[in-house]
């Protein structure tokens, strides 16, 4: 039973989430451009939280995040050009509403936000954008492991995303984007101009 239940969930949350990116992109015509965002440790500072033990939930703890204030910076400006920006994430559909509430208590528009299971999976959005003509700027890190003390990278995924017609923005891209900030989970740094979320206090 819990398993039926566990397919049906997908399913639907897979559904909806396919649903709410189709709906995103209907307005976009030809010569638009749609910005596709990562989330973690492209526009959250994450994995340090994966050192701490301090939170009550997982939910908590993606409320928690501090923000990459030059990645913000970055989207707010496309925002203010009438960019179609669309998060993407590979968190547990469970946490959309947390991931939501941090996006607005940063001062970024959810309009759209996709969850995934897996990194791989956020090819299907990016082909479905290209399949319909749509200019596609792809923004992640595609990164994973720095909590156990090794960055490493989804290389069979940027293999992929190098043989597609799209711009992609991955490690060094966005470390040149928040070159000029820092940010912290423990608070501001002397000298840093800092954006913290306190809204999960």
């Amino acid at each position: 039973m819990k398993r039926l239940f566990k397919v049906v969930f997908f399913g639907v949350c897979n559904w909806y989430f396919k649903y709410r990116f189709r709906k995103s992109i209907k307005s976009v015509d030809e010569k638009g451009e749609v910005y596709l965002v990562d989330i973690d440790n492209t526009l959250a500072d994450t994995w340090p939280s994966l050192q701490q033990y301090v939170y009550r939930s997982e939910s908590h703890r993606y409320e928690s995040l501090s923000i990459f204030i030059g990645m913000r910076k970055f989207l707010l400006d496309k925002t203010k050009s009438k960019k179609r920006i669309i998060f993407i994430s590979a968190r547990s559909y469970l946490d959309y509403f947390s991931t939501r509430k941090w996006l607005s208590a940063n001062g970024l528009n959810p309009h759209c936000i996709i969850l995934v299971r897996r990194a791989e999976d956020k090819l299907d959005y990016i082909n479905e954008l290209l399949n319909k003509g749509i200019s596609t700027i792809y923004i992640d890190d595609l990164s994973y492991g720095h909590e156990f003390g090794e960055m490493k990278l989804y290389e069979k995924v940027i293999s992929k995303l190098k043989k597609l017609p799209i711009k992609y923005l991955g490690v060094k891209e966005i470390e040149l984007i928040n070159s000029a900030y820092e940010t912290s989970n423990k608070g501001a740094k002397k000298g840093i101009t800092y954006f913290k979320n306190y809204s999960s206090n």
